[in-house]
């Protein structure tokens, strides 16, 4: 059994009182696997600030900076931050983890509610953890709707509304801007994992493997490309005609499988950054060792699913968690069991 050095900020009372002291013996058996931590009573509100990135330059060196605006996170039922209250998110027992482990000890919950092992053995890895999603006795992810499983372990006093708006200066005296809203935001069974890895070339590199569990009973997208696109005589119609809508929708994305097609992070000569996933079977010397790696990554690579049960382009909602009335309804949309055999990303040069 792993345990964990579990820190709370700003604990109840009630919590207090229910924290007892260890013994000597007891804490003898503690052998410092790593950091367990609640985020209690947690209340973000950036509205009247901002977030400035600079030093992102196009071809021609000209400062295109990104400002991040109206920064936001507490319980559900914000109303999009106009009304937010603090909110506990995880739990003692079920906390984020950020702990040092070899990676045969770390374990990956499949789709079938399997347990597997997808990190390679006898490596130190560095894993942040976010709340777990069980395999038994667990809370619904998305409140009333049952598509999305009941095995997440944060309650539903621990759901969360987010929400951000980022505005590009793309040119001078043109400015885009992209607004998300969260509302009953859940991320249990989340984690990132890295360790070092000789690389092909021997030199070294940075790898690891990824799992973002986003689930959320609705998410809103708004887009304009006008620099006065919120101006304060706008009215609902208008901004709504610019907004994706999503009713009960979740994303289990897969980055990368440890034993056989790690994620790998690195740059490149001309100072971009990449991200790739190479072909699970590459590093087979044989036909025999490539089937072999083929069969395993087949058989046990977590796979990646994006649901939406509604999808609505336009309109307006009635209420935060009402399916949009207008625009047009895309209705469910669903892609599962995705696996990447190869997959690069890498930055560019703004033009």
């Amino acid at each position: 059994m792993r345990r964990y050095l579990l820190l709370a900020v700003a604990l109840p009372a009630a919590m207090a009182q229910a924290m007892e002291p260890l013994s000597d013996q007891e804490l003898s058996d503690v052998q410092g696997a790593g950091l367990g931590f609640v985020l209690d009573q947690v209340l973000l509100d950036g509205s009247g600030a901002q977030i400035v990135i600079n030093d992102i330059t196009n071809d021609q060196g000209q400062n295109v900076p990104i400002s991040l605006k109206n920064l936001y996170l507490g319980a559900a039922g914000s109303n999009k931050g106009s009304n937010l209250n603090p909110v506990t998110i995880g739990s003692l027992d079920h906390p984020f983890e950020l702990e040092l482990a070899k990676g045969e000890e770390l374990r990956t919950l499949r789709d079938d509610g399997q347990w597997v092992q997808t990190t390679p053995s006898n490596v130190a890895v560095l894993s942040f953890n976010f709340p777990e999603r069980l395999t038994a006795g667990g809370n619904p992810c998305i409140a009333s709707y049952a598509g999305a499983g009941s095995n997440c372990s944060t309650a539903p006093s621990g759901r969360a509304d987010l929400g951000m708006r980022f505005d590009f200066q793309v040119a001078a005296g043109r400015t885009e801007m992209l607004a998300l809203d969260f509302h009953q935001l859940v991320m249990d069974g989340s984690y990132l994992r890295l360790w070092g890895d000789p690389g092909q070339n021997g030199n070294g590199e940075l790898v690891g493997e990824a799992r973002v569990n986003i689930f959320a009973k609705t998410l809103e997208i708004m887009s304009c490309a006008q620099a006065n696109c919120d101006t304060a005589g706008e009215t609902a119609a208008q901004r709504g005609a610019r907004t994706l809508y999503i009713t009960n929708g979740y994303a289990n994305i897969a980055l990368g499988y440890g034993k056989s097609q790690p994620l790998r992070l690195r740059s490149s000569a001309d100072g971009q950054f990449v991200l790739e996933l190479q072909n699970p079977t590459a590093a087979g010397t044989s036909a025999a060792q490539r089937q072999a790696l083929a069969t395993d990554f087949y058989a046990n690579a977590p796979r990646t699913n994006l649901v939406f049960e509604n999808l609505t382009v336009g309109g307006t909602r009635s209420s935060p968690t009402a399916i949009p009335t207008g625009g047009y309804n895309f209705g469910r949309n669903e892609i599962s069991g995705l696996s990447f055999n190869y997959l690069k990303v890498s930055s560019y040069d703004l033009r």
